[in-house]
Parts: structure tokens; sequence; C-alpha cells
């Protein structure tokens, strides 16, 4: 099948569409080049499903296929249903697939997630960055039942990205599947429960169309009655703040929050709806459209000061080893909300106590900086210890991953975490001495190759910051000259990112943006305005991982999926939506903000920080991540890790955005006003232009 717009090719033995193109391409993507076969039904059955499968173990086989330029058909039946698929392209060029179900048995069925679903593998992997720039994307899945739609955005400025827009039907969850390192997997969409009587059928139809920017893709589904464009000042909200969204669609939506109806005003050629919670937590807004349904996810936090200072507290009194016999006193341990307890493994470094568990001393430090504990201050004291006796060598100043000193797994990415340490601590202690061990570190960790390392450690404008603070000038000039050989690296290996633990992601470009926009921070004239110009360019990739869906746990949040495998009890692979790196992709926003003085950035930094903060619940209890798919292979997903295991990072950037600790650095975040004002710059997903990258 073959238009102006699309160019596709069935595998006549599966009628699952093999290849998809924009006939357009330079680079020639394949957008649906996954492992699996787009379109594909699974009648599956899970180990954990409360009865019988009802489609018992009869596959759904292939019985008719036919096709033309114009048009494809393929017939499926399986024990309990028959299926037809039909391909064609509308009116306007757009791709049209169409499924309908039909109920071939003499009893009523069910289809729901458990037994049910349409696949659609999307090229959502990593091999090396310059190929994912070009030819592959970052599926953003909203399963917002009859309001259902995917924005791939390909992962370079290198061409169109694919809309999916759903027009009859409802998807309500995902299931994903194969996923590993390096590999998102596969992505199965399912209603939340169909019944079909005897004889009795259901369809699903959706429309593909190409898009060069936000702005374009949500043009797009407002051509749908059953779909809407949601806007939100705040997806995440803290006690005393409003809830307040704009809702674009056809009709004017009826808008329901537990059964209750919510006002609704026109304003703006838009829907707006002003609430003021009654209560903590979750608040589903069920959204009526006329043509169909959809919904919007908030969370309403306790006050920011309230929240981090019951997570600093429960830090010191529940994760810190206070054993003087062990090597592990005065480390920070990770937490099992389960059994209650602390755990270590000193065979798995993500559960060591060390690396990312340097994050909880970081908040601490930055608690301290501008309010006197004894308790905390205490705590923070034995973590230094520790992190002397134990990870740093003061005469070398080499970096262990482990405790002892341990040689045997050395990790660059460990060194700019110590050094960074050690400038917070000083803030609360003025010692010079934690300065001049930052210096010896940074002697080691650059003999080594460490300007080689996209670590998101290296804070540039906070370390420099506390040499000034010192008085410390020769040192200073020394680590800047350190850094900017670092940053300078970064600026000629451009967009061809390297490999660090994997292949490319979202933390691998961080560094890069915010790395280099600190630097020009600290340049003037045409340095600063040449560091500019190359942040700009890593920007414009690490803001295509964010979603933009309308929930706390999606919107501006970053794909990650292989987050609570690593460092979660459940080790799960699969997208965790949130993880708290995604404060990473803030970090650099900010800091490019602050260069370019482009607000906007600023706003969109603060809405990241306020989702990742339901990993931290009410009463200080971490969590490392929520995966967010319904499941995952046999798993079932939907869940917050038990494990308090690196979380932390959304608090110490919010001291900047939310806290009156914002005079901890002098550019805390204003809060835009404009729901609007939110969104991604409705250039930002064009294809290659005059950033010449």
């Amino acid at each position: 099948m073959k238009n102006r717009l699309f160019e596709i090719e069935i595998d006549p033995k599966t009628g699952c569409m093999a290849a998809l193109y924009d006939p357009g391409d330079a680079y020639r993507m394949n957008w649906c080049a996954g492992e699996g076969a787009w379109g594909r039904i699974d009648c599956r059955r899970f180990a954990d499903y409360p009865a019988r499968a009802l489609f018992e173990d009869v596959p759904m086989a292939l019985k008719a296929f036919e096709q033309d330029e114009a048009h494809c058909r393929a017939e499926y039946a399986g024990g309990t249903l028959h299926v037809l698929v039909e391909r064609f392209f509308a009116e306007n060029g757009n791709l049209r697939e169409r499924v309908t179900v039909m109920n071939a048995s003499d009893v009523p069925v069910v289809l729901d997630a458990d037994n049910f679903g349409i696949e659609f593998p999307f090229p959502d992997s990593y091999t090396y960055a310059a190929e994912c720039l070009r030819t592959h994307c970052h599926t953003h899945i909203w399963c917002g039942g009859e309001g259902a739609w995917i924005n791939a955005v390909r992962m370079g400025p290198f061409g169109k990205s694919l809309g999916l827009a759903l027009a009859r039907g409802a998807f309500d969850r995902y299931t994903q599947s194969g996923c590993r390192s390096n590999v998102r997997g596969l992505f199965e969409l399912s209603p939340a429960g169909v019944t079909l009587l005897s004889g009795a059928s259901y369809v699903w139809e959706w429309e593909l169309f190409w898009h060069e920017s936000t702005e374009e893709f949500e043009k797009n589904l407002l051509r749908f009655p059953n779909q809407a464009v949601i806007h939100a000042e705040h997806f995440t909200v803290f006690e005393g703040e409003r809830i307040r969204f704009d809702i674009q669609c056809a009709a004017v939506p009826r808008v329901t929050l537990d059964g209750e109806d919510v006002p609704v005003q026109e304003q703006g050629g838009a829907y707006h709806v002003d609430y003021e919670p009654a209560r903590r937590g979750v608040h589903r807004f069920e959204i009526a459209l006329g043509a169909g349904a959809t919904h919007a996810e908030f969370n309403v936090k306790i006050p920011f000061e309230t929240l981090l200072e019951r997570r600093v507290r429960f830090i010191a009194e529940k994760q810190q080893c206070r054993d003087e016999n062990s090597p592990l006193c005065g480390a920070f341990l990770i937490y099992d909300n389960t059994t209650e307890r602390t755990y270590f493994d000193n065979l798995n470094s993500d559960h060591n106590a060390c690396r990312e568990r340097l994050n909880m001393a970081f908040v601490l430090a930055k608690y301290l900086q501008q309010r006197s504990d004894p308790a905390l201050r205490a705590a923070l004291d034995r973590f230094v210890d520790f992190v002397f006796r134990e990870i740093y060598d003061e005469k070398t100043g080499e970096v262990f991953n482990t405790i002892r000193k341990n040689r045997n797994a050395l990790r660059l990415y460990n060194a700019p975490g110590v050094m960074f340490l050690f400038c917070e601590t000083y803030f609360v202690t003025h010692e010079k001495r934690l300065l001049e061990c930052a210096v010896r570190l940074a002697d080691a960790y650059y003999s080594i190759g460490g300007e080689k390392c996209y670590s998101n450690a290296v804070e540039i404008r906070r370390i420099l910051s506390a040499f000034d603070d010192a008085g410390m000038p020769a040192e200073r000039a020394k680590m800047r000259a350190y850094f900017k050989r670092h940053v300078d690296t970064m600026v000629k290996n451009g967009l061809d990112y390297p490999k660090h633990e994997v292949n490319y992601e979202q933390t691998i470009v961080t560094p890069a943006v915010k790395c280099i926009a600190e630097m020009g921070e600290d340049s003037e004239g045409e340095e600063r305005a040449h560091y500019l110009a190359e942040a700009k360019k890593h920007l414009a990739c690490l803001e295509r991982f964010c979603g933009m869906q309308p929930s706390f746990h999606l919107y501006g949040i970053s794909v990650r999926y292989w987050d609570d495998f690593w460092f979660g009890k459940q080790r799960l692979f699969g997208d965790t939506l949130p993880h708290h790196l995604s404060c990473l992709t803030a970090r650099a926003y900010y800091a490019y903000a602050r260069l370019s003085g482009e607000e906007i950035w600023r706003a969109r930094a603060d809405e990241i920080i306020r989702n990742c903060l339901c990993l931290i619940d009410d009463d200080g209890r971490g969590h490392a991540a929520y995966v967010y798919p319904y499941r995952l292979n046999e798993a079932r997903g939907e869940l917050y890790d038990e494990w308090a295991n690196d979380q932390d990072l959304p608090l110490y950037d919010g001291c900047a955005a939310f806290s009156p600790l914002r005079a901890l650095q002098p550019d805390g975040c204003a809060v835009s006003s404009s729901l609007r004002a939110l969104q991604p710059d409705s250039s930002a997903l064009g294809g290659a232009s005059s950033l010449d990258v």
C-alpha cells in the first residue's frame, strides 16, 4: 500500500504491518521496526488470571487476506473470537486502521487487559546515538479511554514524527513485553472491559498522521470529536493551591470528580476548570466529551516544606546505620517499606552504601544550609566520616565503588558525586579541607579520563560557587579549567553521544545541556554565545524524552524503563513513570533558562520536579520508582516499588523552586501563570534546521 503520505508493507503470512515509512524521509525510518507484528491480536492468558482464559489455547489464525495499493483486509479466527483488520487511506491521505472483534461463541465474553491486546511494535530501542536520533522514536502513550493517543517522537530533530489518534473504541491500559536493557519492548493496548454478547462486535479505529511539532500533533487530535487536548497549570499541586486546567475539545465537556460534577467555564477558546481540592492524593477528573470520554490525573501533596522535613528525618532516623562495629556505620542505606528494615548488598552496586545513595546526603546538606538541627547535622557528619573512612582516599583523591576502599570495580560516575558532596557539605560546615579534597579528587578523576564521562554530578556552577565563597581563587581557576576541558569534549562530540552504562538515554543528554550551559554562565562575550548555541543543540534532543500526557505520572517525565530492575525490590523491566532521574532534565532546563533568559524552561523544569514528588510519601517514605504499565510480561504493574532507593534528588532540586530554601540558589524558579506556557516549544520537534545538528 502506498500513497503520497504513507508507504506500508504487509506480511501476507500474518496479515500484520511489517513496515511503515514516510516516503519523503531522507533516513527511511521504519516506524514498525520492532520485534513484534503491528496490529497482531494477542489473546493471552496470564498465570495469575483468576479464571480460565476465555479463549482456551486456540491461537488466532489468519483465514483470509487481500490487499491492493489502497486497501488491505485480513480476517482471523480463534476458539472464541473472529477478527477483521482493515487498512485504508482516508480522504486526507492519512492511514486508517480498523479492528472489528466479534464474539463467535454462544455465550458472552469480556475483553480486558488480562486477556486481550493489540500490538504496536514501535522502534523504541537504543543502539547507538547516531542511529537512534535518526531512525528510532520515543513512544509517548496516553491510554485515555476513547480519547487515547500515541505520540511517537523521533529521537532527534531529523524528520517528522508519527501520531496516532483513536477515532472509535477505547484503550485504557497498556502492557509492555520484551523490555530489557537498551530495548523498551513491545506495547499492547487494551480496553478496561468490553462485554460482547454472542454474535456482537466491537470496533477500534485509529488514524496515523505525520507531524513536526507538539502544536501540530494537538491540532490533529482536535479533528476528532472524541479527542481532547488538556493543558494544566500543574499536574501536582501542594495543599493550599488550586487545580486549574483547560480542555480543548469539540463540544462542551462534562467534568466529574469522585462522581460529583465539577464546574466548567468557557474561557479563551477552551473550557476551564478551577477546582479547590478538599483532600490529598490522586484526583482523577473524568471528562465526557459527547462523542467519547477521557480523563486527567492530578496529585495533591502536603506543602513542600513539610514533605522535605519529614523525608530528611526519615532518612536520619531509619536509613542510617548506627552500628559502630560495622563498616557501614554512618552510611545511608536502602529501606524496605514492607519489612521496615534497611538493606545492603555489597555484590550489587545499585544496592550498596555508595553510588546513588549519596543523594540522601545531598538533601540533608541542602536542608542544613538554612536550618540548624543538631540531630540532622550529626547524621550528615556521620555520613561524611563514613565516606572518608570507606570510599574516598584523602591522599590520592581516589573514589571507590563500595566499602573497604575496594578497587575491584571502579566507576567514573562515582567521583563527581563525592566531589559534589564535599562542596554541598562545605556550605554547611565551611571547612576548606572539604574543598581541598574536591580538588585532589578532580586531579585523580581527570587524570584517568574523567572528561569522557557524561556524569550528571558534574555541578559546575554550584562547585565553583563554593570556591568563590571560600576565597580560593587559584583552586577555583584550576577547577574551572578541568570543567572547561570536560565541556569542550562534549561540544566536540556533538550529538554523537558516547555509550555509557547503556547505549543512549536521557541522562547521557542531560549533562551535555547542563554542563555546556553552566560553562556558558561562567563565560562572557563570544564564548558565552558559543556555549549557548551548543547547549541548544542538545536541548532539541533532550526534550523529546519527555511525555505530554495529562497525568502527574507522565507530564514532563522522561522515558525510562530499566530503573526498577536495577534499583527496586520488584526488579521489573518496564516503564518507570516517574523515576526521579527525570529531575536531571529539570536541572538542564534550569541551566539553559539562566543562560538564555527563556523563562519557559524554568516553568517546565518546575513541573518535572513537582511530578517526581509522588515518589515520596507524605510520611517521608521513598519509592525507587512507579512502574506504570498494567503488566510487564507476566508481572503486574501499576505500583510503587517497595524500596526507598534513589528517589531524593527532586527534594534537593525542589528547594530552589518551592521552598524558602530557594534563597540557596538565586535562580529560584518563578511559576508561570500561563497554562499554554508549560507546553513544549511549538517548533521544538521539527526537522533538521538552522541548529545544524
